[in-house]
């Protein structure tokens, strides 16, 4: 393993902005890293994409034969991960994200001075589908701590998506790899919790160093059909059930106040409500479980459930 190496890895589907994708990476300032690119068994032109970057980029291209992302997308992002060459570190990158020309390079300064880390993170912005601004999310500190994390992006103080985190392979490993959830919904955000629990989050900053995340109306999150909804809905329930019992055995306070995560399990079933009668929500927001100690809380849950759906017009 050769120490500071970083693997760039694209599980790709989509070939809309892959060009744009792998030009953000052939513009990095240094360009010491290799890309891995899984082709999910796109029915799309994945390759003639890849193969107009392949003698300017350091580039490992693979086709499955079988699609693993319509079902399960951690497996995917697992396979996508084995195609490495036992890199220090890698990222979990997008078909369609963009890469500033700094990120590289902004990693590589940070992690000379702060080597310890498992977890390293660029900050974000989002652009719509021509790649245009839409906004540009809040700086992270220079450091924090994964409980801190989590209850500062659940409390809207900052943004997450998966692209922007780089982690060190072998605690990744040692942490269990992706934490799974339907669709993958929520899976980012525990594994960022999982990786950093013992160490933190070193944010890599500086000029020209932030990730653009391309919110395109193909995004998963972005799709609105009921059964999709719904997965998502239970997908959310599931992630806030997970957030409590690693809290606990990590022997830590739940770092998010009740309001704010049952406005979080919610915000969901608001947009299900066209599609599905009130009992059906109810039944599906009953799975909400953390545990004994925490029925008072549950039951404050089901009481704005109540107020919220059932009674309220």
């Amino acid at each position: 393993m050769t120490k500071g190496s970083l693997a760039v890895i694209i599980p790709a589907y989509k070939s809309e902005f892959l060009d744009k994708t792998l030009e953000s990476l052939d513009r990095q300032t240094d360009k010491d890293f290799t890309v891995y690119i899984g082709d999910d068994a796109s029915p799309y032109p994945i390759w003639d994409t890849v193969s107009r970057w392949s003698g300017k980029l350091r580039i490992i291209y693979r086709r499955f034969e079988d699609n693993l992302g319509g079902t399960s997308l951690t497996a995917q992002w697992d396979r996508c991960l084995e195609m490495t060459a036992d890199e220090e570190f890698f990222c979990m990158f997008s078909d369609d994200d963009i890469m500033e020309e700094n990120c590289v390079a902004a990693f590589r300064k940070t992690l000379k001075w702060h080597p310890h880390h498992d977890v390293y993170h660029f900050d974000i912005s989002i652009i719509r589908s021509d790649g245009s601004l839409d906004r540009e999310c809040s700086a992270f500190p220079d450091e924090i701590a994964a409980d801190e994390f989590f209850a500062r992006l659940y409390m809207k103080e900052i943004d997450a998506r998966m692209p922007e985190f780089i982690f060190r392979t072998d605690n990744f490993r040692k942490c269990g790899g992706f934490v799974e959830f339907k669709k993958a919904f929520r899976s980012d955000n525990a594994t960022v919790m999982t990786c950093a629990a013992e160490r933190g989050i070193r944010t890599a900053g500086g000029e020209k160093a932030r990730i653009l995340w391309r919110e395109s109306g193909i995004n998963v999150s972005c799709i609105k059909t009921a059964r999709h909804l719904m997965e998502l809905s239970k997908a959310n329930i599931a992630f806030f059930c997970w957030t409590h019992r690693h809290f606990r055995s990590l022997g830590k306070r739940y770092p998010l106040p009740v309001r704010i995560e049952t406005i979080s399990i919610l915000y969901l079933f608001d947009e299900l409500k066209p599609y599905f009668d009130r009992r059906t929500l109810f039944r599906e927001i009953l799975q909400y479980r953390p545990g004994i100690k925490d029925m008072k809380y549950k039951l404050h849950v089901l009481g704005k459930f109540v107020f919220k759906y059932m009674i309220r017009k």
